[in-house]
């Protein structure tokens, strides 16, 4: 699983701490302050399938997990940076390029969780996604148990772990917006 712009690490090392299968973690994180934090975390646990990157996975994604030898089996994109301005757009993590990198590297029948509590940003990521409907669907419609409000939006998340974003934005009152994908099996449709 790779976490892009994974903050703290809190989520991922939650995860990786907890997850009853047997996976590797990396989360890729801009702010090298918060991957030395991470890294400090995962020591003093005493983890061993969980990394911290400091990189901007919008370069260096596609060389990163292309290299690794196992199947990237999920791939989550949470609170990223809104760049309220519009001519700070360009900076936001999902762009193309990456959206065409997960396309590429991810396993069949792998996964991609999104989400904001911006809906600006959640609608720009879900319509990068919704534009590669021939690689992507939806998850509720492979799975009737991911309920969706009249918006598409899931109800709740599906990781069974909130991110500190998330939990302040709720607090907050601040509604989140959740979209997870899954990469059709080719050979299953035709």
């Amino acid at each position: 699983m790779v976490d892009i712009g994974c903050g703290s690490g809190r989520f991922l090392i939650w995860l990786a701490k907890n997850s009853p299968e047997p996976r590797n973690y990396l989360g890729l994180e801009i702010r090298q302050k918060l991957v030395r934090r991470s890294d400090f975390w995962v020591n003093e646990l005493g983890l061993r399938n969980i990394y911290f990157m400091f990189a901007n996975a919008s370069v260096s994604f596609e060389q990163l997990v292309s290299s690794y030898p196992g199947p990237l089996t999920l791939v989550s994109i949470l609170c990223p940076d809104p760049h309220f301005k519009k001519r700070h757009h360009k900076r936001r993590v999902m762009q193309k390029p990456l959206v065409d990198s997960i396309s590429k590297n991810l396993c069949t029948e792998g996964q991609v969780f999104l989400q904001s509590d911006v809906l600006e940003v959640a609608l720009d990521m879900r319509n990068q996604f919704d534009v590669c409907s021939d690689e992507f669907e939806h998850i509720d419609t492979i799975d009737p148990n991911f309920l969706c409000d009249t918006q598409g939006w899931l109800l709740h998340n599906p990781m069974g772990i909130r991110t500190e974003r998330e939990i302040h934005a709720e607090l907050e009152g601040a509604k989140i917006f959740r979209r997870m994908y899954q990469k059709r099996n080719h050979h299953l449709s035709g």
